[in-house]
């Protein structure tokens, strides 16, 4: 799994990365590494090649509508993989438009919240990738019912010439 991690306080960054990298060694045998890019300016993040990330953890100082305008940016990307924002959930009682697919985890970061964390977004992209393995095998089924005389005319013809 790849983890986009953007906080501008370069403290905090490498405390979570130190956490990550615990969080990827304790589940190298069971669900793999744990990649994780850390970023401490939205600039940078947001002109990263964003679809090769499975997960992002955002906290930027300052109001949560900051976060949640690059979380828009994000979706308007077409990047609609799971956020955390790191951050406290009262913080948007009175926001409106709350992302969908959002996350949080307050600091200072617990280990096993954060394992909890990684842990749900793993089962939620495993259960996308079925759902995606599901669809595409319904389609390859219905395409062969649907051609079965093309499929065996092209296959002697492949025999005659």
């Amino acid at each position: 799994m790849h983890i986009a991690v953007l906080d501008d306080k370069i403290a905090d960054r490498k405390q979570l990365e130190r956490l990550l990298d615990r969080e990827s060694d304790r589940r190298i045998q069971t669900t793999g590494n744990l990649y994780i890019d850390t970023y401490g300016a939205k600039e940078a993040l947001l002109t990263a090649p964003l679809k090769q990330y499975d997960f992002f953890m955002i906290d930027m100082m300052g109001p949560v509508t900051e976060s949640l305008e690059i979380i828009k940016n994000l979706r308007a990307k077409e990047v609609s993989v799971p956020v955390c924002l790191m951050r406290n959930e009262e913080e948007l009682k009175d926001i409106k438009e709350i992302p969908d697919n959002l996350l949080f985890i307050e600091k200072p970061i617990k280990v096993q919240e954060l394992t909890d964390l990684i842990g749900s977004v793993i089962e939620e992209i495993k259960a996308k990738e079925e759902e995606e393995a599901r669809i595409k095998q319904e389609q390859i089924e219905e395409y062969i019912k649907n051609n079965k005389g093309k499929i065996a005319l092209k296959r002697i013809m492949n025999k005659l010439f």
